[in-house]
């Protein structure tokens, strides 16, 4: 990634400056420019165009806007840069409060942001909302803010962030930036596997011990297979059932045996069974059947007369059909004689209804007469109906145009009087807009005055800060100095146990070395060769790798005393800096708020001042912006008001013309009415009156019309009746004679069929027949009820010889002792079968469970294996091993970062002049899980290696320099995924010497070989002098700065 242009539009100092990257020839160059002048503005731009974010935690980009900006002004960050042969351009914007496009107020405008790529100067694609932007960004840049600002972009106060972070952080750049996490993935999938492969097992072991539960023992073995059950013997568990198998089948044999003889015995006894019950069958059914005998035998005499009932009915139905022919005719006969006297009496009535109609003919014969006059009348009336309905029409119309004309005087009375209000409206909204020219007066001044208050807030703000960073730096100072006495208090203590164990040390060699001496040679200490009373020494338990732990620690503590004090003189110098400068802020704030009238004396009087001032202006604000907004609205109405009056003034005059067309319209059908009026007679009636008289003498009409067509009607009716009676009557009288002749022929039929029957039926008298009649119905059931009983006689006949034939010599049977033997046959069967069933069913289900044991056994052995191999390698991927901690990915990660160190040491040793050099961390602490990534460097002067933490504020510089430059040349060597080609430092030269300054600056312009672009942010002098390109930014004094180049030719 590689910056191009960053145009900033109100954010932070800079109204609308643009930055052009590409301007400088030479990739090193200095961002020069006082302090508070907005030169880390810039970082913050680039960060907050990318991530949404400021290049520091302590700046949110909401409290990006300039304090300068107006609600008519858009705070925007557009940066383009380049990467991979595409170009990139962002334009975000923070949420903002901004001035309604229409209408008076603001509204807020939320936060937004555009990203377009272009190819070979060609738009590919464009995104514009957050959610699309950000993922894209990252997986382009494989970075976030906070990994940009520690590999790319490295802010006041964080230089040393990456240096300095403990493992965790490292690890969290390092992994994305090296795409190692597959490696965490990995592990954590052998880890699932692991839990999913125990989960198994633990499922397969309650499996086992489901079934070795469920396994049916016998009591000889039950007590055998808990033991081993208990101890989780699954071998002699098999073992014991398998001979308890081989015994269950040997029992199982026996019983289905005894089970046979058994049944054998059973079909025996329940064959005898059946035999005796039959025999008490046929000796109960032979006693019935004789019985049976007896009962029919008696019936014999009534069977006798039923039979000749019988033949004395068929008789009688051989002559029914003549019977019923001859009720027939005599029922027809009287049928007919009634009907003949009927039409007689029917044809009297209606003779005499015809006289009564004709005599009522006659009698309306005058309502004849009046229909005639009553018509020519109505025809005379209906020539004047046309005249009445003109008349009508006519007053109708003339109503109406009276009604217009009255209308159109109204109408043209509202139209007069609104003209009137629009002219008394319209003066007063021009003198609301008379007072304009003052209201855009007062906002000149009001806008003056915000610039100043914007000033002065931005000044108080200041001063909050400082006060905030003294609060810090003197709790700072607070702990430097408890730190610094706990430090001493260590050193003097070390130092006093060093110097006591080596004195010890030195007593006990110096005895030992003295009891080596040979007799009579001078002592090498006092020379004497004779020593009669020699210091006696214990034995010592201190050795020489003690004092040299204790000459050690002593030093260390010795080097944390020195570091300690310089950082507390550092602080205490920062302290004093930083009150410095707030009371210079307070006093030019006191000097700026204060007037003639009102001195102020604290930094509390003038914040309340600034803050009253700023309500105040507000207030006034408020004010003059709802006169504008009255005024603007007045103008609108003036508008609207001035048309109104022009269309009221045409409405008037054409309400006045319609008004004179209807008045003389009313005029001229008052005449035509008058002219109608006068072709009626003098004495006509109204129109009502004449429609009434009308409707009267057409209901007279019709009644007598009615009346008329009723008579007439009523004759023609009667005659025509007459005419049917007669008829009726003569056909009635020759049915009633054939009727007669129809019923002597059937009595003579009737006559020949009885005396066909013979005497018995002869000698009847007609009523008896009659009474028989009825009974031939019940001919048929007699007949049935004849053969029934001739064929039970015959059955019961033959059932008793063969019933005789099957009881005759047989002994008559104990049916109580056949039972009982049956009975305890059948008992004995249901219990031998039911040990059988029982023997089965456990053998069946012990085996079933026994092949469920052994494949769970075998599935258990071989899962247990698989789990023993995973587990091993899941403790070494997660760092669980025995010898090492370090888990897979971190391992990787430790790897990339000895490469990192070790282009790095490139540039430390020659930075240092040879005196530093990176190293890991190999201490046993650093192969824990969360370790491992921690720095080291060996001092060349001291001959060991110590933590960067020791190293001074100059000595960090340059090892945090060395170490971001070899990161980006390391990634991109390495991955080729992540393209860091620019490295933005803001200050920490400040803390170099001449000497060390420059070799920093030999080392970035070594750099420039590699086409990378690096920018460095500081307000030392020796830069600006050797740096000959600057981009140098310029204060104005009032809150605002601009952007100059210094390009060397």
């Amino acid at each position: 990634m590689r910056p191009l242009t960053l145009h900033l539009q109100y954010f932070g100092p800079y109204r609308d400056e643009e930055i052009d990257f590409q301007k400088f020839d030479n990739p090193l160059f200095l961002i020069s420019g006082k302090t508070g002048s907005g030169k880390t503005t810039i970082f913050d731009g680039m960060c907050y165009a990318l991530f949404d974010q400021s290049s520091g935690v302590d700046r949110e980009p909401t409290a990006m806007r300039s304090d300068f900006a107006t609600t008519e002004d858009h705070t925007r960050v557009t940066f383009t840069f380049s990467h991979r042969n595409r170009d990139y351009r962002i334009i975000r914007e923070p949420a903002q409060t901004l001035k309604k496009k229409r209408g008076a107020g603001v509204t807020n405008a939320p936060a937004s942001v555009e990203l377009t790529v272009f190819e070979n100067g060609t738009e590919t694609k464009q995104l514009t909302k957050a959610n699309q932007v950000r993922p894209f960004l990252q997986d382009l840049l494989q970075m976030d803010g906070k990994q940009f600002a520690q590999i790319v972009l490295l802010p006041q106060g964080k230089f040393r962030q990456f240096l300095v972070a403990p493992s965790d952080e490292k690890a969290a750049v390092l992994e994305q930036l090296f795409s190692t996490e597959i490696f965490g993935l990995w592990a954590d999938q052998l880890k699932a596997q692991l839990r999913t492969e125990q989960d198994k097992n633990k499922e397969t072991d309650r499996d086992r011990e489901q079934v070795q539960s469920s396994l049916i023992w016998t009591p000889e073995n039950r007590e055998a297979a808990e033991t081993a059950i208990a101890q989780a013997q699954t071998d002699t568990v098999l073992t014991l059932m398998a001979n308890q198998q081989t015994a269950t089948q040997a029992a199982e044999t026996a019983a289905k045996d005894q089970v046979a003889t058994a049944n054998k015995q059973v079909t025996a006894l329940t064959q005898q069974d059946t035999r005796e019950e039959q025999l008490l069958k046929d000796q109960k059914e032979l006693e019935k059947q004789i019985q049976r005998q007896q009962q029919l035998k008696a019936q014999e005499p009534e069977i006798r007369a039923r039979r000749i009932a019988s033949q004395q009915l068929e008789r009688v139905q051989a002559i029914q059909p003549q019977w019923t022919t001859r009720a027939s005719a005599q029922r027809d006969l009287a049928q007919r004689k009634a009907a003949a006297e009927k039409s007689v009496l029917d044809l009297t009535a209606k003779q005499t209804k015809l006289q009564q109609a004709q005599a009522n003919q006659k009698a309306a014969t005058k309502i004849e007469t009046r229909l005639t006059e009553t018509k020519a009348n109505m025809t005379a009336r209906a020539k004047l109906m046309p005249i009445y309905e003109k008349v009508a029409d006519l007053t109708k119309q003339l109503k109406a145009a009276q009604t217009a004309s009255k209308q159109a005087e109204t109408t043209e009375a509202e139209l007069t009087k609104n003209g009137q209000q629009t002219q008394v409206q319209l003066k007063q909204q021009l003198a609301i807009t008379g007072t304009q020219a003052e209201h855009y007066q007062e906002q000149q001044r009001l806008s003056k005055r915000e610039a100043e208050l914007n000033d002065w807030q931005r000044q108080v703000r200041g001063i909050q800060d400082a006060d905030q960073e003294i609060a810090t730096t003197e709790k700072k100072v607070a702990t430097a100095k408890s730190s610094l006495d706990q430090a001493q208090h260590e050193y003097a203590e070390s130092q006093a146990r060093f110097e006591e164990l080596n004195q010890e040390l030195l007593e006990h060699q110096i005895v030992q070395l003295a009891a080596q001496l040979k007799p009579g040679r001078p002592c090498p200490v006092c020379g004497s060769v004779d020593h009669p009373h020699p210091v006696v020494v214990t034995d010592s338990a201190v050795t020489e790798a003690e004092v040299k732990v204790a000459r050690q620690h002593a030093e260390d503590c010795h080097i944390q005393v020195t570091r300690l004090d310089t950082k507390l003189k550092t602080l205490v110098a920062t302290l004093a800096d930083q009150q410095k400068s707030r009371e210079t802020d307070v006093t030019k704030l006191i000097a700026a708020v204060s007037t003639t009238d009102d001195e102020l004396n604290t930094f509390a009087d003038c914040q309340q001042r600034v803050t009253d001032l700023v309500a105040t202006y507000r207030a006034a604000v408020a004010k003059n912006e709802r006169a504008l907004a009255e005024v603007k609205k007045a103008q609108t109405q003036v508008t609207r008001l001035q048309r109104d009056a022009e269309q009221l003034e045409q409405m008037i005059k054409d309400a006045q013309k319609a008004r004179q067309v209807k008045v003389t319209a009313a005029d001229h059908l008052e005449v035509q009415v008058t002219t109608q009026r006068e072709a009626l007679p003098e004495d006509a009636p109204t129109l009502t009156e004449f429609k009434a008289q009308d409707r009267q003498l057409k209901q007279q009409l019709d009644a007598d019309q009615k009346r008329w067509d009723d008579c007439v009607q009523a004759v023609k009716t009667a005659t025509d009746a007459v005419t049917v009676a007669t008829t009726e009557r003569d056909g009635a009288a020759k049915e009633h004679t054939a009727s007669q002749q129809r019923l002597t022929t059937a009595q003579a039929d009737l006559a020949a069929a009885i005396a066909a029957q013979g005497s018995e039926l002869t000698a009847l008298a007609e009523d008896a027949i009659a009474e028989l009649l009825p009974q031939v119905a019940t001919l048929p059931r007699l007949r049935q009820q004849l053969a029934d009983f001739q064929q039970q006689q015959a059955q019961v006949k033959t059932s008793i010889t063969d019933l005789k034939k099957r009881v005759a010599d047989r002994p008559q049977p104990n049916r109580e002792q056949t039972r009982n033997d049956l009975h305890d046959a059948q008992q004995r069967v249901t219990a031998l079968l039911d040990q059988q069933h029982q023997l089965t069913d456990r053998w069946q289900t012990n085996d079933r469970y026994v092949k469920q044991l052994k494949k769970l056994v075998a599935q258990q052995a071989a899962a247990v294996q698989k789990t023993q191999a995973l587990n091993e390698l899941v403790g070494v991927t997660n760092g669980d091993g025995p010898n090492s901690k370090l888990g897979l990915e971190r391992y990787v990660l430790q790897t990339y970062l000895r490469q990192i160190l070790q282009v790095g040491n490139q540039r430390l040793q020659q930075l240092t002049n040879g005196r530093y050099q990176f190293l890991v961390d190999e201490s046993p602490a650093t192969y824990k899980k969360k370790s491992g990534l921690e720095i080291n460097v060996y001092d060349d002067h001291v001959g060991e290696q110590r933590s960067v933490h020791t190293l001074s504020g100059g000595e960090s510089f340059i090892a945090a320099l060395a170490l971001a430059l070899a990161l980006g040349e390391v990634i991109q060597r390495t991955t080729g995924s992540v393209d860091v080609e620019a490295l933005f430092i803001d200050e920490g030269f400040g803390s170099l010497d001449e000497d060390a300054l420059m070799t920093a600056l030999n080392s970035l312009e070594s750099v420039e070989g590699q086409n990378r672009m690096i920018g460095i942010i500081s307000h030392v002098s020796e830069l600006r002098e050797q740096v000959p390109n600057q981009l140098q930014v310029v204060s104005n004094g009032n809150g605002e700065s601009q952007i100059t180049y210094q390009i060397e030719d």
